[in-house]
């Protein structure tokens, strides 16, 4: 799932922008927690990550944002291997904040 800003008129013809989820795509996967230091030692000390999910192919890509259960996640690498790809992400909040 992505955030997708908007741009709608009011009555008077201004112009307002809101955000609303669009839905990109289901990602089909396996969702994994990880601690930060293992994510970095495995995938380098820049990456900002706690989860992994990994998945045959994805239209996602970096600094999209993901819901899964009740967390809001950003991507921040999505990796290509030969048989799959690793999508590597941040937390940032769960839905009820």
């Amino acid at each position: 799932m992505t955030t997708e800003k908007e741009q709608i008129r009011d009555d008077e013809g201004c112009i307002i922008e809101t955000e609303k989820d669009i839905i990109k795509e289901a990602i089909k996967g396996n969702f994994q927690y990880s601690t930060l230091e293992k994510v970095q030692q495995e995938y380098g000390k820049e990456i900002v990550a706690e989860c992994i999910v990994t998945c045959e192919d994805t239209k996602a890509t970096i600094n999209e944002i993901c819901k899964y259960q009740d967390k809001v996640y950003e991507i921040k690498a999505i990796i290509p291997s030969d048989s799959h790809k690793t999508i590597l992400l941040h937390i940032v909040g769960g839905l009820d904040e």
